[in-house]
């Protein structure tokens, strides 16, 4: 089920949001193309695609969280390590799963609910919890 955006996501700083946005429709999208293992060059444009945007949105993040001088900068730099280390071992798995020939289409919707489930709780949980702390700090700065 796709995750829509709302208002509770928001940091107040239309950049971030919009890069929040972006992680957010990746999810969905490779919730989708996940289902579907023999689309392989899909999944892992996507997942490639999500792995990059994170990775370039964290460092933006954090770039911004210096210059106004955030008082959690740390808390959140160390969390983004940390999911771009989960990132990374989940395209991993995700590339052994589609480079394995005669997946079944169970297999292929586990996987789906599996990783986008994990995928989920880290996007929407750091944002929630760690991004809020924003709120305040750098509204709309860019």
């Amino acid at each position: 089920m796709p995750i829509k955006w709302d208002s509770r996501f928001s940091v107040d700083n239309s950049t971030i949001d919009m890069e929040h946005k972006l992680l957010l429709t990746l999810l969905n999208v490779l919730e989708v193309v996940l289902r579907n293992p023999h689309e392989k060059d899909s999944v892992r444009f996507f997942i490639d695609q999500l792995y990059e945007s994170a990775r370039e949105h964290f460092i933006h993040e954090e770039k911004l969280q210096i210059k106004y001088m955030f008082p959690y900068y740390e808390e959140n730099k160390t969390g983004h390590e940390a999911l771009i280390v989960e990132l990374d071992a989940i395209r991993e798995e995700i590339y052994k799963f589609i480079n394995k020939t005669g997946a079944s289409q169970n297999e292929a919707d586990s996987m789906s609910e599996k990783i986008n489930h994990v995928l989920r709780d880290w996007l929407i949980d750091h944002i929630l919890k760690s991004d809020m702390k924003m709120k305040g700090f750098m509204n709309d700065a860019r």
